[in-house]
């Protein structure tokens, strides 16, 4: 029996409709029941409210409208079957509609006639009409089916991230899937459908591996093919994949189709070879390291053994493997000499790395020693147990000799092999400490070598080397076991005498002292004697620290070389020169930190001319300040440039000064006219790159030479006047001029004036102020002034500081003069 059918018949010509369910009533087994409706909005309508398992539509033409409410009933249920009802036998229409997605048609002059003809043989029809119905549902439903299979096939391919390939043995053509290409980077056109397309992208390395897999399968040697290879991406990378296929044979046994699948393997095969590369790493390392590796179970036994152990050990892996490892390695503390605990029955019970105490050493089988370093650690399954351990050494051996002898190089002089400064205030902060703890007296002794520079200077460094390896040998017959003499660098050395009273101290300062003084060094025929300036300072329980009883005793020991040199000077509170020496020590920190922090000022004091009609050129000094912390007025430069001077400051300082001075005159407020005087130190004088520096400043500030005038002492200039003469020339050269100053102050000979090209010449203060109290002063005055004239010089009196003055020098012809009665200093600039 037909199951019954909701069916919905669209028609609008009402007798064509009674007819056709008329021909429907002639079957009453199985009427199914239609719904009818004659216009495309009331259908459309009556869909939105109601399913049917059929439409029946019936079309009056083959127009595009006829089409169109086609598309229109589709759009709305599109998966329920439709049946074209068609007036005329319009199979061009037919087609179209089976395009659109009709299931079937049926042309009214087939079913009316026949029924017109004869109501009682048309049952057929109805039959047919009912069937045609029925098959419409039913191929509507396996449709449906169909896609929903063929949709969960893709899905199922899509997820498992596999593309699919179909090959026809028969016509020789592949089909590729989406996925497939996707996987290779290729779109449709960068592949066809031949095999070769597909084996040509396999790595030629891999393609004989491949095709001989799809032969054995089939051939029927193996069930199926599953082969893993490298294939040619788009990007001309090669990736891993792995193939797996079926093949159907026809009743020949001949295959005749092959499908499967193929999976992007790249990242496995990387993680495959990441670790056999790790394992075989693992492997190589175990047997090349360069430490001794053993591991053992829980119980102690050796379980492996690699090259570098056995050759610590003396024993053959062979050999060792199933041993304790307390039976094969013979562990001592280097230092004590006493053997350790069981290391793998240590980091069993305390469950973490444990490394043996003191100077662990392994003692092979054949009695060698081997300094060693060592970690022991427990391994774990994956469950966290402890299931064995792994003992690792390093011989350090040598290491260990190099670390005693470097800690011994880091504490002593290598030429003397005295202690050296690090070691030496070690031994005095103990020696601090024990005459505070035990009330003792220690004594120390500042040594510096007289004369030491003038071996340096004439026979070279490898001399003065010489010269103190032999003061060493000298001094050290001299001393006690107790004593410690220490180098504290260049030709500088410590003496601490533990325990010891002053006068003993002094008696043998003393012996030292008369020990080099009667010494003569002898290098390459050239005879030297030298001498000794030794401060000594008592240790007391009353003594703060190191740094305060080496300074005094730093400063004992220069106001010995001030008394004299060669001499032994006793340090005491209420010492003058000691004291004197403290405070100049003290300007080194104050003078750095002024360069550092930049609190130098510079002032500057008018040279006015005695004429009442001035030169065009108009003159002033730069003068030097220092502003301390706390201090309200500057500092004169009297009272820091000796210490700067001592302490090798003066080359920073004068270059300070030029480039301060040059960056004022690159400035608007810089007069054009007038010419600055500049104060330059020894230092500079014999500085051979002071000239190139000078260059390079005057070239970056683009400052005329000529508004730069530089001033020496006397007592500079005749100290080296080959040098100053050359330094003067080169400057001049440049187009600065050059004052010769505090002339007269040393009462040196006037020859010496031709040497020197300077351009003005000034004389020293004190003679111009003795000038008012005595005839010969007034003489010499005189006499410089006109010497400079006949040399073509210009004069400058210094230190003109009352109208009396200014009077006197000015009827001598002097040309310039400078002091309180012409000007005072005034600030130029600051830092």
């Amino acid at each position: 029996m037909l199951e019954e059918i909701s069916a919905l018949l669209v028609e609008d010509d009402l007798i064509d409709a009674r007819l056709f369910y008329e021909i429907i009533q002639t079957i009453p087994e199985s009427t199914p029941t239609f719904h009818h409706t004659t216009q495309l909005s009331e259908t459309l309508s009556v869909l939105k409210n109601r399913t049917f398992d059929v439409i029946v539509l019936a079309l009056s033409s083959s127009d595009s409208q006829g089409l169109n409410i086609i598309r229109a009933v589709r759009e709305l249920v599109p998966q329920v079957p439709i049946i074209i009802l068609s007036r005329n036998k319009d199979h061009h229409l037919a087609s179209q509609a089976i395009r659109e997605g009709v299931q079937d048609y049926l042309f009214k002059s087939d079913i009316f006639s026949c029924h017109h003809l004869s109501h009682l043989g048309c049952d057929d029809i109805g039959h047919s009409i009912v069937k045609r119905l029925q098959y419409a549902i039913e191929r509507a439903k396996l449709t449906k089916q169909l896609a929903i299979s063929k949709e969960r096939y893709e899905l199922a391919v899509q997820g498992a991230n596999d593309g699919v390939w179909d090959w026809n043995l028969q016509t020789n053509k592949v089909y590729y899937s989406p996925r497939w290409k996707e996987l290779l980077g290729l779109s449709n056109d960068d592949i066809g459908d031949r095999p070769d397309d597909w084996i040509s992208r396999i790595h030629p390395s891999d393609q004989r591996h491949f095709k001989k897999q799809l032969q054995r399968h089939l051939t029927f040697a193996q069930s199926q093919l599953s082969c893993e290879y490298r294939i040619r991406h788009r990007d001309n990378s090669y990736r891993w994949v792995l193939t797996r296929g079926m093949a159907i044979w026809d009743e020949d046994g001949i295959a005749y189709r092959i499908a499967g699948s193929q999976t992007d393997i790249t990242a496995r095969k990387a993680l495959e070879t990441e670790l056999h590369q790790e394992k075989e790493l693992a492997h190589i390392t175990l047997h090349s390291i360069g430490d001794a590796v053993i591991t053992t179970d829980a119980q102690g036994i050796i379980q492996d053994f690699n090259p570098v152990a056995e050759k610590l050990t003396g024993w053959r892996a062979k050999a060792a493997k199933g041993r304790s490892i307390t039976e094969v390695c013979q562990f001592i503390d280097g230092k004590l000499g006493r053997c350790p605990q069981n290391p793998v029955a240590e980091a069993i019970k305390r469950n973490r790395a444990v490394h043996m105490e003191g100077q662990p050493t392994l003692v092979s089988q054949t009695g060698e020693a081997f300094a060693i370093v060592d970690s022991i650690a427990p391994i774990r399954s994956v469950n966290g147990d402890i299931v064995g351990t792994v003992l690792v050494f390093h011989d350090v051996t040598e290491e260990r000799k190099r670390a005693e002898q470097l800690a011994w190089q880091a504490s002593h002089d290598p030429l003397t092999q005295l202690c050296n400064r690090q070691k030496f205030v070690e031994v005095i902060d103990g020696a601090i400490a024990t005459a505070r703890s035990e009330h003792l007296q220690h004594i120390l002794c500042y040594l510096d070598l007289d004369h030491f520079k003038a071996v340096n200077d004439t026979c070279g460094h490898a001399a003065g080397d010489e010269l103190l390896q032999q003061v060493t040998e000298i001094w050290s017959c001299h001393l006690h076991s107790s004593d410690v003499l220490a180098r504290l660098g260049g030709d500088e050395f410590g003496l601490l005498l533990y325990d010891y009273d002053m006068t003993e101290a002094i008696a043998l300062a003393n012996a030292l002292c008369d020990a080099i003084q009667s010494y003569r060094f002898v290098y390459n025929d050239k005879l030297f004697t030298i001498g000794v300036s030794i401060g000594v300072v008592s240790i007391t329980s009353e003594t703060q620290h190191t740094k305060q009883v080496l300074k005094l005793a730093d400063a004992t020991c220069y106001a010995a070389k001030n008394k004299g040199r060669n001499r032994v000077h006793v340090y005491s509170p209420d010492d003058d020169d000691i004291n004197q020496q403290s405070r100049t020590s003290q300007w080194y920190s104050l003078i750095t930190r002024a360069l550092d922090e930049q609190r130098f000022q510079l002032y500057h004091q008018m040279i006015l001319s005695t004429e009442k009609v001035f030169h065009k050129a108009q003159l002033c000094e730069v003068l030097l300040r220092l502003s301390i912390p706390g201090s309200k007025q500057p500092t004169l430069p009297m009272a820091f440039i000796p210490s700067a001077e001592r302490y090798n400051f003066m080359s920073r300082i004068d270059r300070w000064v030029v480039t301060k001075i040059l960056d004022f005159l690159s400035h608007d407020a810089a007069d054009p006219n007038m010419i600055y005087s500049i104060n330059l130190s020894g230092m500079s004088i014999n500085d051979e790159t002071f000239i190139e520096f000078l260059k390079k400043e005057l070239d970056h500030y683009s400052i005329a030479p000529k508004m730069l005038c530089f001033e020496i002492t006397e007592t500079v200039a005749i100290a080296n006047l080959q040098k100053a003469a050359q330094f003067i020339l080169e400057l001049k050269t440049l187009g600065c001029s050059f004052a010769l100053d505090d002339f007269g102050s040393g009462m040196s000979s006037f020859s010496y004036l031709k040497y020197l090209p300077v351009d003005y010449l000034k004389i020293d203060g004190s003679l111009v102020k003795d000038s008012l109290t005595g005839d010969i002063p007034q003489a010499i005055l005189q006499s410089i002034n006109h010497i400079g004239h006949l040399m073509g010089l210009k004069t400058i009196a210094e230190y003109v500081e009352n109208q009396t003055i200014l009077e006197k020098v000015q009827k001598m012809g002097i040309d310039y003069v400078q002091g309180f009665a012409i000007d005072c200093p005034k600030p130029l600039l600051t830092a």
